[in-house]
């Protein structure tokens, strides 16, 4: 994850609401770096997950992983 900064470094523990989730994949997207895996944190429900999924830019298929870890929901995405 060579190209996030100091803000956008995500927690492994840290719970995400579904605003700062988009907010830090609309950051990283701005910078036009090349596609990457890009851990994403973790969410509440798979409902938050899909919803950063679909922000811009969109994941599409494939381009998403996340499971289910107690009562957090860890996801990876490819943007």
């Amino acid at each position: 994850m060579n190209d996030q900064s100091d803000e956008d470094i995500i927690a492994a523990d840290q719970v995400l609401p579904v605003e700062d989730g988009a907010e830090i994949k609309r950051r990283i997207a701005a910078r036009n770096a090349p596609k990457q895996w890009r851990w994403m944190g973790n969410y509440g429900s798979p409902f938050d997950a899909a919803a950063v999924a679909n922000q811009e830019p969109p994941c599409v298929a494939g381009e998403v992983m996340f499971t289910v870890n107690g009562s957090l929901i860890p996801a990876w995405m490819f943007y």
